[in-house]
């Protein structure tokens, strides 16, 4: 019998489980997938360690560098040029999208919550604003992994009025940050169990889990696993059943947006795109993010390191709809994006490719998903999940944080709030 059972061994139940070990409980932790960390992944198959999942810092986060403080972990700055390539050709990404200023006004004075589709349609209706429509749409998609048709406009004005332009990478990775707090937890006793999905939920006056291996018994349980899994249908893999008492916060769930995020890693010989030839014939200094019009449309560089890596990102509809694509297509639509955009032939691109990685998010067994966004219902439905069940049951994740980006940060965040929550009580 344990006091509290964590389900979900990503940021935010790790940060749970760290803080209320440290407070005495006797604390067992299951995670379904063969290793922790979530949608935190570092790749071992490349000449040096690669971020499958979560990258970047975004923004000076209060929580975050808590965390890497007490680990000692260092963060480095993002530096380069942020770039846009259409048809060939280079340009620093500078150029005002037209009529990009009224958008913003009019986001301002936007009190009314909507889609953002619904937004565009109902105050730029003229075809003057067709581009700026699409531009829009694009970055909605892209940065926030949102469907427009169902994104509030009121968190995309959230997000963009309180948006940090200083961005950051952990110098050693994220998983040096999941490691911290799997030490910590375990050092003061949490039992962590991976490659053990729960199957079944049962609640009568004590919490049962049962789970592939066997069953287990609790006072207290949270579920921190993604958004996705929580919508899971029956007949995924990665299906929870809970009790029928707690339908009200299931369907609270399903009420969340969940973006889909499919990213491309690929290393080279050598960081060509950072050396003076490369440079000089695009009329750009090194690039740090690399923005285009091709099916893998944004790509970035390890830059100002010289690591030959070079990452493209698809987030969005776009990344649904082409989710279930074979390895062979993926790899055909990476290098003819590349190819594209850095003006060097396929053939050229495989004889300086050493490996690649294509992490389809979407497809991941027991993740289902990039990251949230919000809805025209999700503040309810957060308001929903932040309430605890008969002071038993609790979620937490990235999904649930009040005003706050689908970020590490907010997973950290979380789970901090509900392990404090449980540890008020008396």
């Amino acid at each position: 019998m344990y006091d509290i059972i964590v389900v979900g061994g990503g940021a935010a139940g790790l940060m749970a489980a760290k803080i209320l070990s440290e407070a005495g409980k006797k604390i067992l932790l299951l995670e379904a997938r063969d290793q922790l960390g979530g949608r935190i992944q570092q790749l071992q198959s490349f000449s040096f360690p690669v971020e499958g999942g979560a990258e970047f810092i975004h923004g000076n986060l209060k929580t975050t560098f808590a965390v890497l403080k007490g680990v000692g972990m260092k963060k480095e700055k993002i530096k380069g040029q942020f770039c846009r390539v259409e048809k060939g050709k280079w340009s620093v990404h500078s150029q005002p999208v037209p009529h990009w200023n009224l958008l913003i006004k009019k986001m301002k004075a936007c009190n009314e919550d909507m889609s953002v589709e619904d937004f565009l349609n109902k105050y730029f209706t003229e075809k003057k604003y067709d581009v700026l429509k699409v531009q829009f749409k694009k970055y909605v998609e892209g940065y926030d992994a949102a469907d427009t048709k169902y994104v509030s406009v009121l968190s995309i004005k959230n997000e963009m009025e309180n948006e940090d332009e200083e961005q950051y990478r952990p110098v050693a990775g994220y998983t040096s940050l999941i490691n911290f707090l799997k030490e910590a937890s375990v050092k003061n006793n949490t039992v962590i169990k991976t490659g053990e999905p729960v199957k079944e939920i049962m609640m009568t006056n004590k919490i049962e889990v049962i789970t592939s291996s066997g069953k287990y018994f609790s006072k207290k349980i949270i579920i921190a696993v993604p958004v996705g899994v929580l919508q899971a249908r029956k007949n995924n893999k990665s299906f929870i059943r809970f009790p029928s008492l707690l339908n009200n916060y299931i369907t609270a769930a399903k009420k969340i947006g969940n973006g889909g995020v499919i990213k491309f890693l690929l290393e080279f010989d050598k960081a060509f795109w950072l050396e003076k030839k490369f440079l000089k014939n695009k009329k750009v200094s090194a690039p740090s993010y690399i923005f285009s019009e091709e099916i893998i449309p944004t790509w970035w560089t390890q830059f100002p390191s010289t690591v030959p890596l070079l990452t493209g990102w698809l987030a969005g509809p776009r990344a649904r709809q082409m989710k279930s694509f074979s390895a062979k297509k993926f790899e055909n639509i990476m290098l003819g994006s590349l190819s594209s955009i850095l003006s060097v032939e396929k053939s050229e691109l495989v004889k300086k490719l050493l490996n690649y990685k294509i992490m389809n998010w979407i497809e991941e067994p027991h993740i289902l998903g990039g990251y949230s966004y919000a809805t025209l219902k999700t503040q309810k439905a957060r308001e929903i999940l932040l309430t605890p069940f008969n002071d038993a049951f609790y979620f937490a994740g990235e999904y649930i944080t009040q005003n706050s980006s689908a970020t590490v940060d907010a997973a950290l965040q979380s789970g901090k709030f509900v392990a404090m929550e449980i540890l008020k009580e008396k």
